[in-house]
């Protein structure tokens, strides 16, 4: 009778450290598994933040690339270069770090009225198409933005005006948070 008892404790006391390592493994797969929905929480979570902003017509697209008409493309600072919509009024702004424009931040700022906003979402992808005129006293602009679920954004400005083009490229972010430094509107 000892004898099987002290079989069944060896036995016992041994199977634990099979299961360690299976649990390692599980361990693993579980943590992956906990990152991918994390993950995907987050994606859902900003998407629902995108759709609020398009819908509202309340957001900030802060650029960290520009590129011209012709292609040239150029790295440039957030919070200086960017687009802004609030509802009934929007900004579009470009500036520089290195010299002092008429603006107060070495670029143009031009601030004025949005007519004709309009927006549809694609499903399948979750992205968005939005379009609008800035009327301002210098001009109007046409904004084509296309609005990805994560954030990311691209906008083409054309000035119906003068008939220049300029892309941004960079995120969409609510007002609030948005850490832009708004020149003199000219």
């Amino acid at each position: 009778m000892k004898r099987v008892i002290s079989i069944v404790l060896v036995a016992l006391l041994t199977l634990p450290a099979f299961t360690q390592e299976l649990s390692k493994k599980e361990q693993k797969q579980l943590q992956k598994e906990l990152k991918k929905e994390q993950k995907a929480e987050e994606l859902a979570q900003k998407s629902e933040v995108v759709d609020a902003m398009v819908e509202y017509k309340r957001f900030v697209l802060e650029a960290n690339q520009l590129k011209d008409k012709r292609g040239n493309s150029l790295n440039v600072s957030s919070n200086i270069n960017f687009i802004a919509a609030d509802s009934l009024t929007g900004v579009i702004q470009v500036g520089s770090n290195t010299y002092i424009g008429r603006n107060g931040v070495g670029g143009v700022t031009v601030e004025g009225s949005i007519a004709d906003y309009k927006y549809t979402k694609h499903e399948k992808s979750g992205t968005y198409s939005i379009t609008y005129y800035l009327r301002t006293p210098l001009g109007s602009y046409d904004v084509r933005i296309s609005a990805y679920p994560d954030g990311r954004a691209n906008a083409d400005v054309r000035s119906t005006t003068w008939g220049d083009k300029l892309s941004y490229s960079g995120f969409l972010v609510p007002p609030g948070i948005s850490r832009v430094f708004k020149g003199t509107a000219l």
